[in-house]
């Protein structure tokens, strides 16, 4: 049985401008935070990851929430201000006009920050924290080397800006997928335009909620995906490590732009339930390392890289952080200042061998 669909609604912020919105399935509800076109729009449009896991959640009893932020999408799209409050507002325009008291808040990637900055904002609304490729510099994150080889290619002609939305479709997928390429370019062109995703670029530019993290009072969760070419360990980490007992997972699979959601739903599912990966008795010491999460630790706390990591033991990059997750996960660390600290406790902080 299909979840259940409402067409779309508006919403008013507070400055006046209307926000598109759907809410789909029956249940406690899950807002997401748009992410970058809108998520309203991407729901209607059958858009992949969007559709898939929402879906996927309402049929397992969630009302899940999505909308388009201002600037893009069905929401008003003759705006000036696209910065973070504005996305704020957003969000806080859904959240009061459909009343709904306590629930949990999701966003994936572009999204993430206005999640952390709306719970920071209203803590006591907010039951749980779900980021998927999060960031806290929206700077370091326009620096990342597939962002900067597909913006490398943007042009304000309309027959460039069709050639720059493939290249950016494309570079995201990872050149895998022509046909998700292809659907995703066309809804790109029918969701913005150049003058719009610019200025929604340089806002994003300007985003830093490093110093927001201490300030989240709610269980979170924080996912990274390899395969995401738009999204980096290193900075998901750097989320994970800044909010008290986050919760860090690497999701196995191409699903923000790919056609692969089971593990990402599974996860998000039992995190909002209340469920953590570590409900069994944690592991609290060197025994329940494996020999290769120890050789990780141990180039960890000589200050190695993730790339120097991967070079020295002749591993893929993906494989490393996939370690990292797993050893951080068993010795309680939140990051790399928490994984050398015990390394020095431990004894693993001699020469990495």
């Amino acid at each position: 049985m299909p979840p259940a669909l409402s067409p779309i609604q508006y919403a008013t912020a507070s400055d006046g401008v209307r926000i598109a919105y759907v809410s789909v399935g029956e249940g406690a509800p899950l807002v997401f935070a748009s992410n970058i076109f809108g998520d309203a729009t991407r729901y209607l449009s059958e858009n992949g990851h969007v559709r898939e896991v929402t879906d996927r959640l309402a049929r397992l009893g969630w009302r899940v929430i999505r909308y388009d932020h201002r600037g893009m999408g069905a929401s008003d799209r003759d705006v000036d201000d696209v910065g973070l409050d504005a996305r704020v507002r957003d969000l806080s325009a859904v959240v009061d006009h459909l009343g709904l008291g306590q629930f949990a808040v999701g966003a994936v990637d572009i999204g993430a920050a206005t999640a952390v900055a709306y719970v920071v904002e209203h803590p006591a609304v907010v039951s749980r924290l779900a980021l998927v490729s999060p960031w806290a510099s929206g700077e370091r994150y326009l620096r990342l080397p597939a962002l900067r080889a597909a913006f490398s290619a943007q042009a304000s002609g309309e027959r460039e800006w069709k050639l720059f939305a493939n290249i950016l479709q494309s570079v995201g997928s990872g050149f895998k997928d022509a046909d998700f390429a292809r659907t995703a370019t066309e809804f790109f062109l029918q969701t913005t335009s150049p003058a719009a995703f610019s200025a929604f670029n340089a806002a994003t530019a300007g985003i830093d909620i490093a110093d927001l993290l201490p300030r989240v009072a709610v269980p979170t969760l924080v996912t990274h995906e390899p395969g995401f070419q738009f999204g980096s360990f290193e900075l998901c980490q750097e989320v994970a490590a800044g909010i008290r007992c986050a919760e860090f997972v690497i999701i196995d699979e191409n699903s923000i732009a790919g056609r692969q959601h089971d593990e990402t739903v599974t996860v998000l599912d039992r995190f909002l339930r209340g469920g953590t990966r570590t409900d069994a008795a944690p592991v609290a010491s060197a025994d329940g390392l494996t020999p290769r999460e120890v050789q990780v630790l141990r180039h960890v706390a000589a200050g190695a890289t993730n790339k120097e990591i991967a070079g020295s033991l002749s591993l893929a990059v993906s494989t490393v952080e996939r370690h990292l997750v797993n050893l951080y996960t068993k010795i309680g660390a939140r990051g790399r200042a928490d994984a050398i600290a015990y390394a020095l406790r431990h004894g693993f902080d001699d020469s990495a061998r």
